[in-house]
């Protein structure tokens, strides 16, 4: 006993509540195996195992079957969302892939065919805490980028604008840029024609015949700039680095970035020439991430939420009508609505979108590990043990004071009335105030908080 409060001592307060808080932000929920294993490890050996990994598979558990089949993410209405979702179920790297999602809405690409999205989602995984401009270049190359954004087939005789324009407004800078840069990035960008495999697009490829090699002025610097050189201009202008850490900030903590963290973040940013790893360590070390651990106030996006409830209950993908929930609650992986993504936090939180969370946390508990079978539940349980058994079953997620004490009362309350001799009565009150408590625990407003 004495070594381990020496250990606890020596590394500083680390407790299950931080776990949770670290893996909800910077993955998809923590099982119950998690939390014991990492804090009993410390603050430094968590963030690193989530910025480099461990041994092992980069998957853990079965693979899913829907109706008896294997997913088909490319020719299946709705598997490639299922088969996205499993990926955040069964990671062993949470932060890559909650980085990927980061990308995904980053860079929101939108109707184009799932084999494309597909192919964009690896590039995403692939350099998701890597070099920032090796992935802008990754980005700029990618087939459904080019098509989305009318990059491929720009030529020389009329370049097109739009991925110039986005690649400063929304990749890279957010100001500091002119029409005039604009239009002179475009020309750069020219040459990039795509690939057809009938009526469908299946790549892209570099045309130099079709590129404008001329002089151009961009950012006040002339050159004879092609799309590498205008990659090169915007990730060294000076607002890329304050630009991109903040954005970084927002997604894993709630409060707002102060001035002197936000230029804390950008040396750290310019010093590992570009590398996110580092940005990333940093952020998860602050202690504004583990802020009011008693009362978390990141409403947990849609994909965000199922993905973790799924996680942490300890089911996989065995149904298709996951897909269908998450467009009803205003998030549908592969499909942003725009250009500049969701909108993150509050914005999630409607009448219909709530509903929507309600709804998915009844199909959580209707089979599957979170159900409860007709006579399993013991009547004698008290309502505290009641309520703690319930937490276990759906992956013990936050829970204020009031709402404990509000469903421990309901839990009492099922019984009232109930004859102390009506066994069977009070088998089935048992049984339905488990499945309540469970249901209420998912969909209550804590449990949309991480």
């Amino acid at each position: 006993m004495a070594d381990r409060s020496r250990a606890i001592a020596k590394r500083g307060t680390w407790t299950d509540a931080h776990v949770r808080r670290l893996f909800w932000r910077a993955g998809f929920g923590a099982t119950r195996a998690e939390v014991s294993t990492w804090t009993a490890r410390g603050k430094g050996a968590t963030i690193a195992w989530l910025l480099d990994g461990g041994r092992g598979p980069r998957l853990v558990g079965p693979e899913p079957r829907v109706d008896g089949k294997a997913l088909d993410p490319v020719n299946e209405y709705g598997h490639d969302v299922l088969w996205w979702l499993d990926q955040m179920i069964r990671t062993q790297r949470p932060l890559v892939e909650k980085m990927t999602l980061f990308w995904h809405n980053h860079f929101a690409t939108n109707d184009q065919d799932p084999p494309l999205m597909l192919r964009q989602n690896y590039t995403f995984r692939k350099y998701a805490l890597g070099n920032f401009r090796r992935l802008l270049e990754a980005v700029t190359k990618d087939p459904a980028m080019q098509a989305f954004l009318s990059l491929s087939d720009s030529d020389k005789a009329a370049p097109n604008e739009n991925y110039a324009r986005e690649l400063m407004e929304l990749f890279t800078m957010g100001s500091g840029y002119t029409e005039q840069d604009i239009r002179e990035a475009a020309r750069a960008l020219t040459g990039f024609r795509s690939v057809n495999s009938g009526d469908t697009l299946v790549g892209v490829s570099y045309d130099p015949g079709s590129h404008d090699a001329g002089a151009k002025q961009i950012f006040g610097r002339s050159g004879r700039f092609d799309y590498k050189g205008v990659l090169d201009l915007v990730v060294r202008r000076p607002q890329h680095p304050g630009f991109l850490v903040a954005k970084l900030w927002r997604y894993f903590v709630t409060e707002p970035i102060s001035p002197a963290t936000q230029n804390a973040l950008a040396r750290v940013y310019r010093r590992s020439r570009l590398e996110l790893k580092p940005v990333l360590k940093a952020i998860l070390g602050h202690p504004a991430l583990y802020a009011n651990l008693d009362a978390p106030d990141m409403v947990k996006a849609p994909i965000v939420y199922v993905a973790g409830a799924l996680r942490t209950a300890g089911r996989g993908i065995d149904r298709s009508d996951w897909a269908d929930r998450l467009s009803a609650m205003g998030q549908r992986p592969f499909n942003p609505p725009n250009v500049a993504g969701w909108e993150w936090g509050p914005a999630w939180m409607s009448t219909n979108t709530m509903r929507a969370r309600f709804e998915a946390a009844g199909s959580l508990i209707e089979d599957g590990p979170a159900s409860v079978a007709d006579g399993s539940t013991s009547p004698s349980l008290s309502p505290a043990d009641a309520l703690g058994i319930a937490r276990q079953a759906v992956g013990e997620p936050w829970l204020s004071r009031e709402t404990g004490g509000a469903l421990a009362d309901m839990a009492a309350a099922f019984f009232a009335g109930v004859d102390a001799g009506d066994s069977d009565t009070r088998q089935q009150r048992a049984d339905q105030s488990q499945r309540a408590l469970r249901h209420l625990l998912v969909s209550n407003p804590d449990g949309q908080l991480h």
